[in-house]
């Protein structure tokens, strides 16, 4: 099977070392996922199964789960990432400080508990996706990251995906799109329209 394509993103530095090559941002898809929950048996008016993206290559990150509106296996494909000749002092990609939940399944009598995770990024950096975590506790992802500043740019929240309307949770939530990140998603704690701001990797 042919790997996916992959896109370069090259990072300008004045601190890195030079000698190994200019920072470098390798963004590539993977479609391995790993099971983390869905709605059934909750009795919302809309389904949702969300998959955290498994890259079969190890050195990559994920930037954010997948969520899709069935209950079907996945479909879609989702953007990893991995950064080249790195500069320690700055580097391109970084855990989140940290997790802050905006949801989760309690009251719904669901199959299944989960909850869904905004990665908080540190200060210079931007949260892409939003992440689910099978049960209540809080998520601790090896592999997410957060992107550098430069490295973002600006989205559109796209379509709903799922909101948990008559689900019997005592919390509410809307999944959406985020339009030039496939698979990934925001997440809002109302059935409003999206109010915040959403990222996308810049193209160059």
């Amino acid at each position: 099977m042919s790997s996916p394509p992959t896109q370069v993103i090259r990072a300008s530095t004045k601190t890195g070392d030079q000698a190994k090559g200019e920072p470098t941002l390798l963004v590539s898809t993977t479609s391995n996922y790993l099971w983390l929950y869905n709605d059934q048996g909750t009795g919302a008016h809309m389904d949702v199964s969300l998959y955290r993206p498994n890259p079969t290559d190890s050195t990559y990150s994920i930037i954010g789960d997948y969520a899709q509106g069935n209950y079907s296996g996945p479909t879609g494909s989702s953007l990893i990432v991995k950064a080249l000749n790195d500069d320690p002092n700055n580097p391109l990609l970084k855990a989140p400080s940290g997790y802050q939940q905006v949801w989760n399944d309690h009251g719904s009598g669901g199959h299944n508990d989960g909850s869904i995770w905004y990665p908080t990024a540190p200060d210079g950096y931007r949260t892409i996706g939003y992440v689910c975590q099978p049960g209540y506790d809080q998520p601790s992802i090896a592999n997410y990251v957060c992107l550098r500043k430069d490295l973002t740019a600006e989205a559109q929240a796209g379509a709903l995906i799922w909101n948990d309307v008559h689900s019997g949770a005592k919390m509410d939530v809307s999944l959406y799109q985020i339009v030039g990140v496939g698979s990934a998603f925001v997440a809002q704690g109302n059935y409003n329209p999206f109010s915040g701001t959403c990222y996308k990797l810049a193209t160059s």
